[in-house]
């Protein structure tokens, strides 16, 4: 019920970016270290799942990680949501080293590290709200009665905040497992509190979870994609292509093979590109030589087809490899 953290959109579109970027593209610096913060968030929010499953209370929860919540036109991305029998707590991880104050007049929040510049940050505080809002307005819509607590937690052992939120609280991730014992404490002392059935609450987030296509960050130039390295690249060699020979992706430095390497590379496609494909497309993507074996790979692939024979599309869904 609480499978591995996958990674946000944003990480993942741009470890595709990257693994076709030209090392001596003028936009990989940029996205390296874009890849770095993700990393670094990622990495946090992996603590943070440590520090849950190490509490007394691991058998009695579901997680539900990166969560979308709300409908097509108005939802939130989550964190970490926890589902308890009594209450839910939506955890907002934060991954930012340095001297952090927070302006309760303006909502900005500034980061100062060493003696380097002031930044203004994005405000987690309104970023927690918001979650908050759109999980009640999800409870009543489903007529469920239940709590739900939000806490910003900072992951990165170099955070400082300089005083603490006004409307929220904000702990280190060290601190975790303390608050968590202070809220199953404080319903502890209120055992005719409103609870839930876990597992069904679990379910109901995930069959509700709006469906969104893959969305491109909008400052990236338009220009980038068309630089693209194409193909069917090998997993080993760094941006090496492989070449389709007797039904195996073979690649010729390093010998690597495999009948299901395009499975990536069709994902690839969908965050790159569009998640909708024709045969030509992926003929001229994957630099395969023959249609007949293109139209071949495409129909084995389980993807949705669109229209008929003669403008067929196929759609590729989202699949975690």
């Amino acid at each position: 019920m609480n499978p591995t953290r996958k990674k946000s959109d944003k990480f993942i579109f741009y470890e595709a970016l990257a693994k076709r970027l030209p090392h001596n593209h003028y936009f990989t610096p940029t996205v390296q270290s874009i890849l770095r913060k993700e990393s670094g968030g990622y990495a946090g929010e992996i603590r943070v799942d440590r520090e849950l499953s190490e509490g007394q209370y691991y058998q009695s929860y579901c997680v539900l990680r990166n969560i979308l919540v709300g409908s097509k036109e108005f939802y939130c991305q989550i964190d970490t949501l926890v589902i308890y029998k009594n209450f839910i707590l939506i955890i907002e991880v934060k991954n930012i080293p340095g001297l952090l104050t927070y302006d309760e007049k303006t909502h900005q929040l500034t980061r100062r590290r060493d003696d380097g510049p002031i930044e203004g940050m994005g405000n987690p505080e309104d970023q927690l709200k918001r979650s908050e809002r759109m999980v009640r307005q999800f409870l009543d819509f489903h007529k469920i009665s239940l709590p739900v607590h939000g806490i910003i937690v900072f992951s990165n052992p170099s955070s400082i905040l300089e005083k603490p939120f006004p409307n929220c609280l904000a702990i280190h991730v060290s601190g975790l497992y303390q608050t968590l014992e202070k809220l199953h404490r404080t319903y502890r002392e209120h055992p005719t509190s409103p609870h839930f059935d876990v597992n069904e609450l679990h379910k109901l987030f995930l069959q509700n979870e709006p469906k969104l296509p893959p969305n491109k960050p909008s400052h990236i130039p338009t220009s980038i994609f068309s630089d693209l390295i194409v193909g069917v690249l090998c997993p080993n060699c760094d941006k090496s292509k492989l070449k389709y020979i007797h039904k195996l992706w073979r690649c010729s430095i390093c010998k690597y093979k495999s009948e299901t390497t395009h499975l990536t590379t069709l994902q690839e496609y969908r965050i790159l590109f569009s998640e909708e494909i024709t045969t030509t497309e992926w003929m001229n993507f994957t630099n395969l030589k023959s249609l007949a074996t293109t139209k071949r790979m495409l129909s084995e692939c389980n993807l949705e087809r669109i229209g008929g024979n003669r403008n067929r599309k196929w759609r590729i869904h989202s699949v975690h490899l």
